[in-house]
Protein backbone atom coordinates (compact mmCIF):
# COMPACT_ATOMS: atom_id res chain seq x y z
CA UNK A 1 0.00 0.00 0.00
CA UNK A 2 3.03 2.31 0.19
CA UNK A 3 2.71 2.92 -3.54
CA UNK A 4 -0.76 4.48 -3.20
CA UNK A 5 0.44 7.80 -1.68
CA UNK A 6 2.94 8.22 -4.51
CA UNK A 7 0.26 7.56 -7.12
CA UNK A 8 -2.06 10.05 -5.41
CA UNK A 9 0.61 12.75 -5.48
CA UNK A 10 1.08 12.23 -9.21
CA UNK A 11 -2.67 12.59 -9.82
CA UNK A 12 -2.72 15.76 -7.69
CA UNK A 13 -0.01 17.24 -9.90
CA UNK A 14 -2.25 16.90 -12.98
CA UNK A 15 -5.51 17.60 -11.18
CA UNK A 16 -6.90 20.06 -13.75
CA UNK A 17 -6.75 17.47 -16.53
CA UNK A 18 -8.35 14.83 -14.31
CA UNK A 19 -11.19 17.21 -13.36
CA UNK A 20 -11.78 18.11 -17.00
CA UNK A 21 -11.97 14.42 -17.98
CA UNK A 22 -14.51 13.71 -15.22
CA UNK A 23 -16.57 16.77 -16.19
CA UNK A 24 -16.78 15.73 -19.85
CA UNK A 25 -17.98 12.26 -18.95
CA UNK A 26 -20.62 13.51 -16.52
CA UNK A 27 -21.97 15.90 -19.15
CA UNK A 28 -22.01 13.18 -21.82
CA UNK A 29 -23.83 10.57 -19.72
CA UNK A 30 -26.22 12.37 -17.37
CA UNK A 31 -29.22 14.38 -18.70
CA UNK A 32 -29.61 16.58 -15.62
CA UNK A 33 -26.09 17.94 -16.13
CA UNK A 34 -26.06 17.98 -19.94
CA UNK A 35 -29.33 19.96 -20.12
CA UNK A 36 -27.65 22.89 -18.41
CA UNK A 37 -29.03 22.60 -14.89
CA UNK A 38 -25.46 22.70 -13.58
CA UNK A 39 -23.01 25.06 -15.31
CA UNK A 40 -19.60 23.86 -16.47
CA UNK A 41 -17.88 26.12 -13.94
CA UNK A 42 -20.08 24.84 -11.12
CA UNK A 43 -19.52 21.20 -12.06
CA UNK A 44 -15.73 21.57 -12.26
CA UNK A 45 -15.70 23.40 -8.94
CA UNK A 46 -17.74 20.61 -7.37
CA UNK A 47 -15.52 17.85 -8.79
CA UNK A 48 -12.39 19.66 -7.68
CA UNK A 49 -13.75 20.25 -4.18
CA UNK A 50 -14.71 16.59 -3.72
CA UNK A 51 -11.63 15.09 -5.39
CA UNK A 52 -8.93 16.91 -3.41
CA UNK A 53 -9.97 15.47 0.02
CA UNK A 54 -10.04 11.97 -1.49
CA UNK A 55 -6.53 12.30 -2.94
CA UNK A 56 -5.22 13.80 0.29
CA UNK A 57 -6.70 10.91 2.24
CA UNK A 58 -5.05 8.46 -0.15
CA UNK A 59 -1.69 10.24 -0.10
CA UNK A 60 -1.46 10.88 3.63
CA UNK A 61 -3.64 8.05 4.97
CA UNK A 62 -5.66 10.66 6.86
CA UNK A 63 -9.41 10.59 7.59
CA UNK A 64 -11.54 11.64 4.65
CA UNK A 65 -13.05 15.12 4.93
CA UNK A 66 -16.72 14.62 3.96
CA UNK A 67 -17.65 18.31 4.17
CA UNK A 68 -17.53 18.83 0.36
CA UNK A 69 -19.68 15.74 -0.28
CA UNK A 70 -22.31 16.96 2.18
CA UNK A 71 -22.25 20.44 0.64
CA UNK A 72 -22.75 18.96 -2.83
CA UNK A 73 -25.71 16.92 -1.56
CA UNK A 74 -27.39 20.01 -0.15
CA UNK A 75 -26.68 22.08 -3.25
CA UNK A 76 -28.07 19.46 -5.64
CA UNK A 77 -31.19 19.08 -3.50
CA UNK A 78 -31.77 22.84 -3.77
CA UNK A 79 -31.37 22.49 -7.56
CA UNK A 80 -33.98 19.70 -7.50
CA UNK A 81 -31.49 17.31 -9.11
CA UNK A 82 -32.55 13.63 -9.21
CA UNK A 83 -30.63 11.84 -6.48
CA UNK A 84 -29.81 8.79 -8.68
CA UNK A 85 -28.09 11.08 -11.20
CA UNK A 86 -26.13 12.87 -8.48
CA UNK A 87 -24.93 9.55 -7.08
CA UNK A 88 -24.11 8.38 -10.58
CA UNK A 89 -21.99 11.52 -11.11
CA UNK A 90 -19.98 10.59 -8.00
CA UNK A 91 -19.55 7.02 -9.19
CA UNK A 92 -18.34 8.31 -12.57
CA UNK A 93 -15.83 10.48 -10.74
CA UNK A 94 -14.45 7.53 -8.79
CA UNK A 95 -14.39 5.34 -11.90
CA UNK A 96 -12.34 8.03 -13.66
CA UNK A 97 -10.09 8.41 -10.61
CA UNK A 98 -9.46 4.68 -10.43
CA UNK A 99 -8.76 4.51 -14.16
CA UNK A 100 -6.27 7.36 -13.81
CA UNK A 101 -4.54 5.69 -10.85
CA UNK A 102 -4.20 2.41 -12.75
CA UNK A 103 -2.94 4.15 -15.89
CA UNK A 104 -0.42 6.15 -13.89
CA UNK A 105 0.79 3.03 -12.07
CA UNK A 106 1.34 1.09 -15.26
CA UNK A 107 2.92 4.03 -17.08
CA UNK A 108 5.38 4.86 -14.33
CA UNK A 109 5.85 1.37 -12.93
CA UNK A 110 5.35 2.74 -9.41
CA UNK A 111 2.92 -0.01 -8.38
CA UNK A 112 2.34 -3.60 -9.40
CA UNK A 113 -1.03 -5.06 -10.32
CA UNK A 114 -1.03 -6.86 -6.98
CA UNK A 115 -0.59 -3.56 -5.13
CA UNK A 116 -3.41 -2.03 -7.19
CA UNK A 117 -5.76 -4.81 -6.17
CA UNK A 118 -5.05 -3.95 -2.53
CA UNK A 119 -5.42 -0.23 -3.24
CA UNK A 120 -8.85 -0.80 -4.83
CA UNK A 121 -10.30 -1.68 -1.44
CA UNK A 122 -9.27 1.70 -0.05
CA UNK A 123 -10.46 3.69 -3.08
CA UNK A 124 -13.92 2.14 -3.15
CA UNK A 125 -14.27 2.41 0.63
CA UNK A 126 -13.75 6.15 0.25
CA UNK A 127 -16.25 6.17 -2.62
CA UNK A 128 -18.84 4.57 -0.34
CA UNK A 129 -18.19 7.10 2.42
CA UNK A 130 -18.58 10.00 -0.01
CA UNK A 131 -21.81 8.77 -1.61
CA UNK A 132 -23.33 7.91 1.79
CA UNK A 133 -22.54 11.39 3.13
CA UNK A 134 -23.90 13.02 -0.03
CA UNK A 135 -27.15 11.00 0.04
CA UNK A 136 -27.79 11.72 3.74
CA UNK A 137 -27.23 15.45 3.24
CA UNK A 138 -29.37 15.46 0.07
CA UNK A 139 -32.32 13.75 1.78
CA UNK A 140 -32.11 15.98 4.85
CA UNK A 141 -32.02 19.10 2.69
CA UNK A 142 -34.88 17.83 0.50
CA UNK A 143 -37.03 17.23 3.56
CA UNK A 144 -36.24 20.69 4.93
CA UNK A 145 -37.01 22.31 1.59
CA UNK A 146 -40.28 20.38 1.29
CA UNK A 147 -41.37 21.56 4.74
CA UNK A 148 -40.47 25.16 3.88
CA UNK A 149 -42.34 24.97 0.57
CA UNK A 150 -45.40 23.47 2.27
CA UNK A 151 -45.40 26.22 4.91
CA UNK A 152 -45.13 28.83 2.17
CA UNK A 153 -47.88 27.17 0.13
CA UNK A 154 -50.23 27.10 3.12
CA UNK A 155 -49.43 30.72 4.00
CA UNK A 156 -50.17 31.84 0.44
CA UNK A 157 -53.36 29.77 0.38
CA UNK A 158 -54.47 31.40 3.64
CA UNK A 159 -53.78 34.83 2.13
CA UNK A 160 -55.82 33.91 -0.93
CA UNK A 161 -58.79 32.63 1.08
CA UNK A 162 -58.77 35.58 3.46
CA UNK A 163 -58.50 38.20 0.72
CA UNK A 164 -55.34 39.58 2.32
CA UNK A 165 -53.88 40.08 -1.14
CA UNK A 166 -55.41 41.22 -4.38
CA UNK A 167 -52.64 42.80 -6.45
CA UNK A 168 -51.80 40.95 -9.66
CA UNK A 169 -48.13 40.35 -8.83
CA UNK A 170 -48.90 38.57 -5.56
CA UNK A 171 -51.72 36.62 -7.18
CA UNK A 172 -49.28 35.43 -9.85
CA UNK A 173 -46.95 34.32 -7.06
CA UNK A 174 -49.77 32.43 -5.36
CA UNK A 175 -50.85 30.80 -8.62
CA UNK A 176 -47.30 29.64 -9.28
CA UNK A 177 -46.89 28.26 -5.76
CA UNK A 178 -50.20 26.39 -5.95
CA UNK A 179 -49.56 25.12 -9.47
CA UNK A 180 -52.76 26.66 -10.78
CA UNK A 181 -53.53 29.29 -13.45
CA UNK A 182 -54.39 32.86 -12.52
CA UNK A 183 -57.61 32.68 -14.50
CA UNK A 184 -59.72 29.82 -15.75
CA UNK A 185 -62.53 27.89 -14.06
CA UNK A 186 -62.43 27.47 -10.28
CA UNK A 187 -64.53 26.19 -7.41
CA UNK A 188 -64.09 26.51 -3.66
CA UNK A 189 -65.25 23.60 -1.52
CA UNK A 190 -65.49 23.48 2.26
CA UNK A 191 -66.23 20.38 4.33
CA UNK A 192 -66.51 19.57 8.02
CA UNK A 193 -64.75 16.23 7.55
CA UNK A 194 -62.44 14.99 4.87
CA UNK A 195 -59.01 13.88 3.75
CA UNK A 196 -57.21 16.46 1.61
CA UNK A 197 -54.77 14.01 -0.07
CA UNK A 198 -57.60 11.58 -0.84
CA UNK A 199 -59.73 14.31 -2.36
CA UNK A 200 -56.74 15.61 -4.33
CA UNK A 201 -55.97 12.16 -5.76
CA UNK A 202 -59.60 11.45 -6.65
CA UNK A 203 -60.07 14.76 -8.44
CA UNK A 204 -56.70 14.54 -10.21
CA UNK A 205 -57.82 11.31 -11.91
CA UNK A 206 -60.55 13.36 -13.55
CA UNK A 207 -58.33 16.24 -14.63
CA UNK A 208 -59.05 18.55 -11.70
CA UNK A 209 -56.16 20.18 -9.82
CA UNK A 210 -57.01 20.87 -6.19
CA UNK A 211 -55.21 22.10 -3.10
CA UNK A 212 -56.66 21.78 0.40
CA UNK A 213 -56.07 23.50 3.71
CA UNK A 214 -57.35 22.61 7.17
CA UNK A 215 -58.66 25.75 8.82
CA UNK A 216 -59.85 25.83 12.45
CA UNK A 217 -63.38 24.71 11.62
CA UNK A 218 -63.23 22.98 8.25
CA UNK A 219 -61.19 21.62 5.36
CA UNK A 220 -61.15 24.15 2.53
CA UNK A 221 -60.10 23.47 -1.04
CA UNK A 222 -59.43 25.44 -4.20
CA UNK A 223 -60.29 23.45 -7.32
CA UNK A 224 -59.05 24.35 -10.79
CA UNK A 225 -61.15 22.63 -13.46
CA UNK A 226 -60.27 22.48 -17.13
CA UNK A 227 -62.44 24.03 -19.80
CA UNK A 228 -63.36 20.57 -21.05
CA UNK A 229 -64.28 19.25 -17.58
CA UNK A 230 -67.98 19.24 -16.75
CA UNK A 231 -68.89 21.01 -13.53
CA UNK A 232 -71.49 18.35 -12.83
CA UNK A 233 -68.81 15.67 -13.02
CA UNK A 234 -66.67 17.47 -10.44
CA UNK A 235 -69.65 17.75 -8.09
CA UNK A 236 -70.37 14.05 -8.58
CA UNK A 237 -66.77 13.22 -7.66
CA UNK A 238 -67.02 15.33 -4.53
CA UNK A 239 -70.31 13.67 -3.64
CA UNK A 240 -68.84 10.19 -4.01
CA UNK A 241 -65.83 10.80 -1.78
CA UNK A 242 -67.22 13.33 0.74
CA UNK A 243 -67.09 11.92 4.26
CA UNK A 244 -69.04 14.84 5.71
CA UNK A 245 -71.13 17.84 4.79
CA UNK A 246 -69.65 19.85 1.92
CA UNK A 247 -70.56 23.26 0.54
CA UNK A 248 -69.37 24.32 -2.91
CA UNK A 249 -69.21 27.76 -4.50
CA UNK A 250 -70.43 28.64 -7.99
CA UNK A 251 -67.79 28.54 -10.71
CA UNK A 252 -65.61 31.67 -10.83
CA UNK A 253 -62.96 32.69 -13.33
CA UNK A 254 -60.16 34.57 -11.51
CA UNK A 255 -58.21 33.90 -8.32
CA UNK A 256 -58.99 37.38 -7.02
CA UNK A 257 -62.61 36.19 -6.55
CA UNK A 258 -61.60 33.35 -4.22
CA UNK A 259 -62.61 35.08 -0.94
CA UNK A 260 -66.14 35.67 -2.25
CA UNK A 261 -66.33 32.07 -3.46
CA UNK A 262 -65.27 30.86 0.00
CA UNK A 263 -68.04 32.97 1.54
CA UNK A 264 -70.54 31.37 -0.85
CA UNK A 265 -69.26 27.87 -0.08
CA UNK A 266 -69.64 28.54 3.65
CA UNK A 267 -73.23 29.64 3.13
CA UNK A 268 -73.89 26.51 1.10
CA UNK A 269 -72.40 24.45 3.92
CA UNK A 270 -74.85 25.95 6.43
CA UNK A 271 -77.71 24.52 4.36
CA UNK A 272 -76.45 21.05 5.28
CA UNK A 273 -76.47 21.53 9.01
CA UNK A 274 -79.10 18.81 9.45
CA UNK A 275 -77.90 16.41 6.77
CA UNK A 276 -74.95 14.07 6.42
CA UNK A 277 -72.48 13.37 3.65
CA UNK A 278 -74.14 15.49 0.98
CA UNK A 279 -72.62 18.07 -1.33
CA UNK A 280 -74.61 21.23 -2.08
CA UNK A 281 -73.55 24.03 -4.39
CA UNK A 282 -74.37 27.62 -3.58
CA UNK A 283 -77.40 28.87 -5.47
CA UNK A 284 -76.72 32.40 -6.77
CA UNK A 285 -80.38 33.29 -7.32
CA UNK A 286 -81.44 36.29 -5.17
CA UNK A 287 -84.09 34.39 -3.22
CA UNK A 288 -81.79 31.44 -2.54
CA UNK A 289 -79.05 33.83 -1.39
CA UNK A 290 -81.47 35.53 0.98
CA UNK A 291 -82.66 32.39 2.76
CA UNK A 292 -79.23 30.74 2.74
CA UNK A 293 -77.68 33.74 4.48
CA UNK A 294 -80.17 33.35 7.36
CA UNK A 295 -80.67 29.61 7.98
CA UNK A 296 -82.43 30.10 11.33
CA UNK A 297 -84.99 32.42 9.78
CA UNK A 298 -85.30 30.06 6.81
CA UNK A 299 -86.44 27.28 9.12
CA UNK A 300 -89.00 29.58 10.75
CA UNK A 301 -90.33 30.59 7.32
CA UNK A 302 -90.72 27.02 6.09
CA UNK A 303 -92.46 25.98 9.30
CA UNK A 304 -94.81 28.98 9.26
CA UNK A 305 -95.84 28.65 5.61
CA UNK A 306 -95.70 24.88 5.07
CA UNK A 307 -96.41 23.66 8.59
CA UNK A 308 -99.39 21.36 7.89
CA UNK A 309 -97.86 20.11 4.62
CA UNK A 310 -94.61 19.23 6.41
CA UNK A 311 -96.59 17.29 9.02
CA UNK A 312 -97.74 14.78 6.40
CA UNK A 313 -96.15 11.39 5.90
CA UNK A 314 -92.81 11.34 4.11
CA UNK A 315 -94.13 10.04 0.78
CA UNK A 316 -97.13 12.40 0.45
CA UNK A 317 -95.08 15.37 1.63
CA UNK A 318 -92.33 14.63 -0.91
CA UNK A 319 -94.80 14.25 -3.78
CA UNK A 320 -96.53 17.56 -3.04
CA UNK A 321 -93.27 19.49 -2.61
CA UNK A 322 -91.85 18.02 -5.83
CA UNK A 323 -95.03 18.93 -7.67
CA UNK A 324 -94.92 22.53 -6.43
CA UNK A 325 -91.24 22.89 -7.35
CA UNK A 326 -91.80 21.48 -10.82
CA UNK A 327 -94.85 23.67 -11.36
CA UNK A 328 -92.85 26.78 -10.41
CA UNK A 329 -89.98 25.73 -12.69
CA UNK A 330 -92.44 25.39 -15.60
CA UNK A 331 -94.01 28.83 -15.26
CA UNK A 332 -97.15 27.46 -13.65
CA UNK A 333 -98.05 25.13 -16.54
CA UNK A 334 -99.95 22.03 -15.34
CA UNK A 335 -99.37 20.23 -18.65
CA UNK A 336 -95.59 20.67 -18.70
CA UNK A 337 -95.45 19.80 -15.00
CA UNK A 338 -97.46 16.63 -15.64
CA UNK A 339 -95.17 15.70 -18.53
CA UNK A 340 -92.08 15.97 -16.35
CA UNK A 341 -93.66 14.12 -13.44
CA UNK A 342 -95.14 11.42 -15.72
CA UNK A 343 -98.69 11.91 -14.54
CA UNK A 344 -101.94 13.47 -15.80
CA UNK A 345 -102.47 17.25 -15.76
CA UNK A 346 -105.58 16.75 -13.60
CA UNK A 347 -103.39 14.97 -11.05
CA UNK A 348 -101.15 18.02 -10.93
CA UNK A 349 -104.16 20.29 -10.45
CA UNK A 350 -105.46 18.09 -7.62
CA UNK A 351 -102.07 18.20 -5.85
CA UNK A 352 -101.88 21.99 -6.21
CA UNK A 353 -105.34 22.39 -4.68
CA UNK A 354 -104.25 20.09 -1.85
CA UNK A 355 -101.22 22.36 -1.25
CA UNK A 356 -103.46 25.42 -1.17
CA UNK A 357 -105.73 23.77 1.38
CA UNK A 358 -102.87 22.63 3.64
CA UNK A 359 -101.04 25.97 3.57
CA UNK A 360 -104.05 28.27 3.47
CA UNK A 361 -102.46 30.13 0.57
CA UNK A 362 -103.66 30.64 -2.98
CA UNK A 363 -101.34 30.06 -5.93
CA UNK A 364 -103.28 32.79 -7.78
CA UNK A 365 -102.48 35.49 -5.22
CA UNK A 366 -99.03 37.04 -5.97
CA UNK A 367 -98.29 37.78 -2.32
CA UNK A 368 -99.25 34.31 -1.13
CA UNK A 369 -97.46 32.65 -4.06
CA UNK A 370 -94.30 34.59 -3.14
CA UNK A 371 -94.56 33.23 0.40
CA UNK A 372 -94.86 29.67 -0.93
CA UNK A 373 -91.87 30.07 -3.25
CA UNK A 374 -89.81 31.58 -0.43
CA UNK A 375 -90.76 28.67 1.82
CA UNK A 376 -89.69 26.24 -0.90
CA UNK A 377 -86.28 27.91 -1.05
CA UNK A 378 -86.10 27.89 2.73
CA UNK A 379 -86.59 24.10 2.73
CA UNK A 380 -83.17 23.73 1.14
CA UNK A 381 -81.51 25.01 4.29
CA UNK A 382 -83.63 23.11 6.81
CA UNK A 383 -83.94 19.53 7.91
CA UNK A 384 -87.10 18.84 5.88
Amino acid sequence: MSELPALSYLVLERLDAVVESMSRRVYSELPFYSEGDVSAVDLRRSIYGNLVPVLRSLSAAEPLDLTPARATGRERAEQNAPLPEVLRAFRIGFEELWHDLVTTARTTGIASDTSLVDAATTVWRLAGECTDALAIAYRASSTELAVQQEHRRLALLDALFSGATSDTTTLWEIAEALGTPLSGQFLVAITTAGDGPELTARLRRHGVHSTWRWQPDALTGLLSIGRSTAESGVLADLESCASGDMGVSPVFEHLRDTPRALHDARIALTTLSHRGGKVVQYDPSPLAMLVSAAPVEAERISAAVLGELLALGVHERSVLIQTLRTWCANEGSPSRTAEQLHCHANTVRYRLRRIETLTGRSLRDPQQLAELVTALSALRVTAH
